[in-house]
């Protein structure tokens, strides 16, 4: 369980966390601020032009990376010609590699003889010891019911009760849709064979001796519209399979009955055209390097509506699973996410094209529309009007650019901890800053 904690731990420096709030005037309306992010940052002493600014927010995919490398040792073409000399076109060997840390699900609850398909996807994996932990969405383990009573999975490839393992569920949310299992080594798995004899094995005895792998991950914020994605899941309840698309919208929320099927809520979504059917539910989204960039969880039945396919973000599912599971002794595996106590909208929004890395960046100004009385937020000193550009969470500054990404930093404050924000007021930039030292600045999501 450490190991596990210390793996989200590295892999999620990016994800901060989570969930924006309250709201009632308490103030009059202040002047709107005018200032975008981009603008405070050349105050600050930034001498680029916007594109590259944005670009340099943007920690970016493998083929970023490496393009980044080469600069320094002398490259100077842009990034899009670089792919080219690069020679890039070979996904399916990528994918070939990534099929391996997706699984298929099937939940039994009580009351039921059939058991509910879904997908799920490896993010941590000792194989010597045959044990892993498995991230899916929460409705795959949970309905009107409760908790699933069993979990079966099969890893790629897998048919049968010989190939079977179980899981336990570990933590989740029920507003994030997202749930982490965990396959231990030692948990025994009955099968029944023809003759009426019984079988038995272990979890390890499948996964010592697999071509199971762990999932690469990758920063979901820097996934770009229209680049290439594949959807990895139990399709159909008929093993798995892979789709493919591209990203249709990077990041919009959609609103929907939760789990329970009563529970409005409202997921921040990768929008794809890859087909999405029933079971894919809980698998991966991966983009052309094989890397995990979200996990897939809805599609549109809408009448008329064709080819939109939902994936939760890695980094916001990611932080609501680190949450749950730092929260396993004190809450019950519960999300216990920090709320400002503010509303907030996008006053202003505009496409910045940036050529050396041939990537459109979005920029939003966000700004607060009321301030609740005694919360997190008047405690700091945010007043309406305020552009709110960037916040610092342990020593990581993280610019807002975008307005979801509030939700991201909120869902990894932890009671204790003191966050900065950056706000531009009036044409002039403030540093204010709020420990949150009370229960009360935090909202538990079951």
């Amino acid at each position: 369980m450490k190991q596990i904690a210390k793996q989200f731990a590295v892999a999620l420096t990016l994800v901060f966390s989570a969930l924006a709030l309250c709201a009632c005037g308490l103030f009059d309306a202040n002047v709107v601020d005018d200032r975008y992010p981009y603008d405070v940052a050349v105050e600050q002493g930034y001498g680029g032009s916007e594109g590259q600014w944005l670009a340099s927010q943007d920690t970016g995919t493998l083929y970023h990376k490496l393009y980044e490398e080469a600069r320094l040792e002398g490259y100077t073409n842009g990034y899009l010609q670089f792919l080219k000399d690069l020679g890039v076109g070979q996904n399916e060997a990528y994918l070939q590699s990534s099929l391996n840390s997706v699984v298929k699900i099937v939940s039994a609850f009580s009351g039921t003889s059939a058991g509910e398909a879904g997908s799920g996807v490896i993010v941590w994996l000792d194989k010597a010891e045959g044990e892993a932990y498995v991230a899916t969405n929460y409705h795959v383990v949970y309905n009107a019911r409760g908790h699933a009573s069993d979990i079966y999975v099969w890893l790629y490839g897998g048919t049968g009760e010989a190939s079977a393992m179980t899981a336990t569920y570990v933590c989740g949310a029920l507003n994030y849709d997202v749930a982490l299992l965990h396959i231990a080594p030692e948990s025994v798995v009955v099968e029944q064979s023809t003759s009426a004899a019984v079988n038995r094995h272990t979890n390890a005895d499948i996964l010592k001796d697999s071509s199971a792998e762990a999932a690469t991950f990758a920063d979901s914020d820097s996934i770009t519209v229209g680049e290439q994605v594949y959807a990895v899941g139990n399709a159909d309840n008929k093993g798995i399979t892979v789709t493919g698309g591209i990203v249709s919208v990077d990041f919009e929320e959609i609103t929907m009955y939760g789990a329970d099927d009563k529970t409005e809520v409202t997921l921040l979504e990768i929008r794809t055209d890859a087909a999405i059917n029933h079971g894919n539910s809980g698998g991966a989204m991966f983009n052309a390097q094989g890397e995990l960039i979200g996990i897939v969880d809805a599609r549109s039945e809408k009448e008329g509506v064709v080819g939109f396919g939902y994936a939760i973000p890695l980094n916001r599912a990611f932080a609501a699973l680190k949450n749950a599971y730092e929260n396993l002794a004190k809450r019950n595996g519960a999300v216990y996410c920090a709320k400002l106590g503010i509303t907030y909208s996008t006053e202003g929004s505009r496409a910045v094209y940036d050529e050396e890395t041939g990537k459109t960046y979005i920029e939003e100004k966000i700004v607060v529309k009321s301030v609740d009385m005694l919360t997190a937020a008047s405690t700091a000193g945010l007043d309406t009007g305020d552009t709110i550009v960037a916040a610092t969470l342990n020593g990581k500054k993280v610019y807002l650019t975008r307005a979801y990404k509030i939700g991201d930093v909120l869902l990894g404050v932890r009671e204790g901890d003191t966050l900065q924000l950056t706000v531009s007021r009036g044409g002039a930039t403030r540093e204010l800053s709020v420990t949150f030292n009370m229960s009360a600045w935090f909202t538990q999501y079951n």
